[in-house]
């Protein structure tokens, strides 16, 4: 490692940063480096014929790498983190939002993140949308955004003017969390249609970006950054958008990786809500309301568990998630279910458990069953999910 790595920066966060700024390297190349070598450290360690060895090395990438990115850009970066009050947070760190790891060699090794991505913001729903939207469009931001937020979710978007940032200041408003994923570099906030927002943003929730902290907001970036949005959520709702609207990337991105992708429908004569119509005709979720996109969410990926302090992967009686349905429960459901597990347990335990009476427990069983939140099997037994 060279002499500039700063203090509180791991050696295997500074070799990941190192490794982006050499010449020609991306993802996908950084990716294969660390999977073939272990870690980014031992990819500096290495001679330029055995980079080549790599899949998709080629001489010229050897050659970059070993010949590594230039000190001055890596100091003005490390710079600028500084300045903007930016983390870095690396692949390998437990802080990496879980979700973005889905996504494999598409993942950023490297995210920027000002302000706190917590692991409750796992719970998240993306809603975007036009720049150019109507004030239909607008209320529909705000009624998705409010409703989503009293539900216990994170509002993602990617702090455009118009869609993206009414379901921004509405998740602010109503003191909820929000995270920003951008199509620039974070010192590069002031060049934003909102940079105030984008302020508010990280000081309740999260700004985040893949890219170098001086990359200026350039029409090539907003792709990837939808990769993102869609990626960093459970599922996304396109608000409003026209045919050609760069919103239905998101939702391209979203059917790719397996999420759920709604869309609100307007005035069948507006040209705003065209893109949202061709979404529903081509196998969308039409949407009419939060609870309806709460309902259709299917199961995360890992369990969860949400506590004053965030979520966190013990299980000492608190509410566990595994199921963004479970957010619609009403209180006497959130507190039977939580005493059905993955492994059957009869029902007399269950009533043992809760302490409640057999009618409510039982009735309240048959509404879990009825959502597909536990099956029951054979024997009075109850098991956690659908069969």
């Amino acid at each position: 490692m060279h002499d500039y790595k700063p203090i509180g920066i791991d050696d295997e966060t500074f070799a990941i940063l190192k490794l982006s700024f050499c010449r020609g390297i991306g993802n996908f190349a950084v990716h294969g480096l660390m999977r073939e070598f272990g870690t980014a450290c031992e990819v500096f360690r290495r001679r330029r014929d055995r980079l080549q060895e790599v899949d998709g090395i080629s001489t010229a990438l050897a050659e970059s790498i070993t010949r590594g990115p230039l000190k001055e850009e890596i100091e003005n970066e490390l710079d600028l983190i500084e300045r903007c009050n930016t983390t870095l947070i690396a692949i390998g760190d437990d802080r990496y939002p879980g979700m973005l790891r889905h996504l494999g060699d598409a993942a950023p090794p490297l995210l920027r993140v000002r302000g706190e991505y917590r692991n409750r913001d796992q719970l998240a729903v993306a809603l975007v949308g036009s720049r150019n939207c109507t004030h239909y469009g607008r209320v529909q931001a705000r009624r998705f955004s409010l409703g989503l937020i009293e539900k216990g979710f994170t509002i993602v978007s990617g702090h455009a003017r118009g869609i993206d940032s009414e379901c921004h200041r509405a998740a602010l408003q109503a003191g909820g969390r929000t995270v920003a994923v951008l199509g620039c570099g974070i010192a590069q906030i002031d060049k934003l249609s909102d940079p105030e927002l984008a302020l508010q943003i990280a000081g309740k929730g999260a700004l985040i970006s893949e890219l170098p902290m001086c990359a200026p907001p350039l029409a090539r970036n907003f792709p990837p950054r939808n990769r993102l949005i869609s990626g960093l959520s459970t599922g996304v709702v396109v608000v409003e958008a026209g045919r050609r609207s760069g919103t239905l990337i998101t939702a391209r991105f979203a059917g790719e990786q397996g999420k759920a992708v709604f869309a609100i429908p307007g005035n069948v004569e507006s040209s705003s809500s065209r893109g949202c119509h061709e979404l529903i005709r081509d196998g969308a979720i039409l949407t009419e309301n939060p609870r309806q996109v709460v309902d259709e969410l299917g199961p995360l990926p890992h369990a969860i568990e949400i506590s004053e302090g965030g979520i966190d992967h013990k299980n000492d009686g608190k509410e566990v998630i595994d199921d963004p349905r479970q957010m619609s429960l009403n209180g006497r459901e959130k507190q039977i279910l939580n005493f059905v597990e993955h492994e059957p347990r009869l029902l007399d335990d269950l009533i043992e458990a809760a302490d409640l009476p057999v009618s409510v427990i039982s009735s309240t069983l048959m509404s879990l069953e009825i959502r597909g939140l536990v099956t029951r099997l054979e024997g009075n037994r109850y098991v956690r999910g659908s069969a």
